[in-house]
């Protein structure tokens, strides 16, 4: 099975268990929220655009001109800054196989020991995760590029990959990012953990030959942006309240 549809798989499986155990309010935001979220760009204003723009032609840019350089120099067990125990963890930081119980576990605790803010860390998890897979699903879906294992240059684009964006990437990022910001200024130990979770997560996508640079460098951007979104949506609806 794909990982990407892997992915998805196991978060529609998290989406049955989290209904069962989700405030009715917090089931109710995902989908509004979720609507927010793919209309966001119609309430982009000239700034939002100009930074979307500029975003856009530097990974365009890093696609023509690192991609290549970067797989010849840093793909492979060989390398030395490859460590097969961080290259493992980072997978599975990025696939869910740790991940996900580390989202279970948070809501979990915050659920049974009615601690709110743990509760909504594991919920905004949840949320930028789901979100960050579907739309890279989509993304992937568009672009088609070409893997690096199988390209026969970094300008695979249009082809028939689901190399552009990494969903590993944009996952652990998203998890990671969303942890962090639903945390009262997290001490820079744990800020060093999960970004360094992620960030493994991207080395072992490139180490591994699945992916390019700048595949990982927007999955990146794309998690992080996804759980910045939903942390604003969380702090909107409490608000209101």
């Amino acid at each position: 099975m794909p990982c990407i549809w892997k992915l998805i798989f196991i978060m529609l499986a998290l989406t049955t268990i989290a209904q069962k155990v989700m405030a009715e309010e917090q089931s109710a935001y995902f989908f509004s929220d979720l609507h927010s979220y793919v209309t966001a760009p119609t309430r982009w204003d000239k700034h939002d655009w100009l930074e979307f723009g500029a975003i856009g032609s530097g990974i365009f840019l890093l696609s023509e001109t690192v991609d290549d350089r970067w797989k010849d120099e840093m793909v492979g067990e060989t390398h030395p800054l490859y460590d097969k125990h961080i290259a493992d963890l980072g997978n599975a930081w990025g696939d869910m196989t740790l991940s996900g119980p580390f989202i279970l576990g948070v809501y979990g605790y915050g659920y049974f020991n009615k601690d709110q803010t743990y509760r909504n860390a594991g919920y905004e998890m949840f949320q930028a995760g789901a979100y960050t897979a579907l739309t890279t699903t989509v993304l992937k879906s568009v672009f088609h590029r070409d893997r690096p294992s199988v390209a026969q240059d970094e300008s695979g684009w249009f082809k028939n990959g689901h190399s552009f964006p990494s969903g590993h990437t944009s996952f652990a990022f998203a998890v990671s990012r969303a942890y962090l910001n639903s945390m009262e200024s997290p001490s820079i130990g744990t800020q060093v953990l999960f970004y360094g979770l992620a960030t493994s997560t991207a080395f072992a996508r490139t180490y591994y030959n699945r992916h390019w640079a700048s595949d990982v460098v927007a999955g990146a951007l794309l998690g992080i942006y996804t759980a910045d979104f939903v942390h604003d949506q969380r702090n909107k609806h409490d608000h209101l309240k």
